[in-house]
């Protein structure tokens, strides 16, 4: 087993002159490389700080988080990141190629292997031929469908996602949870994912990360055992599917 990221007894407190605010107490677990893990927990509890804490834009208040090996401190090298509005996230003046070549800047690429990387990244999530289009004039699955390509252009070995399909309609939710399937397929990338959608969670991952408390700390790491290739009607009618999904209703709910 090749541990790709390792949290290590990681606490978070917010510090104000008003209040102080504990948000995360001795959070540990290891993610294996290559492999989808999803956080998941009751609103407010905490997980879209630790994905803060992951992509090293925010440093923890105690202990410490290694990426392939490293502890990191400021953004790790090879993590990409799929926000929740993708609205927000795509440069609404540019074009679809120009907002996925937008990370590449940073990586001194040729034109070619830009235009390379640009056009295989479409042609992963199903765009090819929508280049010259801008984000408003495509739909809202169209469009983080886009913000998928541009983090694949920057061939990441770890991908973090908030909440990326709360903004799309369930029909378009369940195409892009099938592409981010194939995309794990296709690149191999080891993911983190925070969600509240536990269905979602249970019909992605190879594991579910449950926070809980005020602090929040890890209360369950669930094993999904559930085979591959998943599909949204065989998996779902599982009843392995059904008996997964129940445990972690049950521990979201602190039961």
């Amino acid at each position: 087993m090749t541990v790709a990221i390792h949290i290590d007894d990681v606490s978070m407190t917010y510090v104000s002159p008003k209040a102080t605010n504990h948000v995360l107490e001795k959070v540990s677990y290891e993610v294996e490389e290559h492999h989808f893990v999803s956080i998941v927990g009751p609103s407010g509890v905490g997980k879209t700080t630790l994905l803060r804490l992951l992509t090293g834009l925010m440093k923890p208040s105690g202990g410490q988080i290694v990426v392939d090996g490293k502890a990191i401190d400021g953004p790790p090298e090879g993590l990409a990141v799929v926000l929740q509005d993708y609205t927000r996230s795509l440069m609404p003046w540019l074009t679809v190629e120009k907002n996925i070549a937008l990370p590449l800047v940073r990586q001194k690429l040729s034109k070619e292997e830009r235009r390379s990387r640009i056009a295989s990244s479409l042609e992963e999530v199903g765009l090819t031929g929508n280049e010259k289009k801008y984000p408003w004039q495509l739909s809202g699955g169209m469009q983080q469908r886009v913000s998928i390509a541009r983090a694949l252009a920057t061939r990441p070995s770890i991908l973090i996602m908030d909440e990326p399909f709360a903004s799309v309609d369930a029909q378009t939710r369940f195409g892009l949870e099938d592409l981010v399937l194939k995309v794990r397929d296709d690149f191999g990338i080891t993911t983190l994912m925070v969600t509240h959608d536990i269905d979602e969670a249970v019909y992605l991952s190879d594991e579910i990360i449950v926070l809980h408390g005020k602090p929040a700390q890890v209360i369950d790491q669930i094993e999904v055992e559930l085979e591959f290739p998943r599909t949204q009607l065989d998996t779902r009618n599982n009843p392995r599917f059904t008996e997964l999904r129940t445990r972690v209703y049950e521990k979201v709910q602190g039961l």
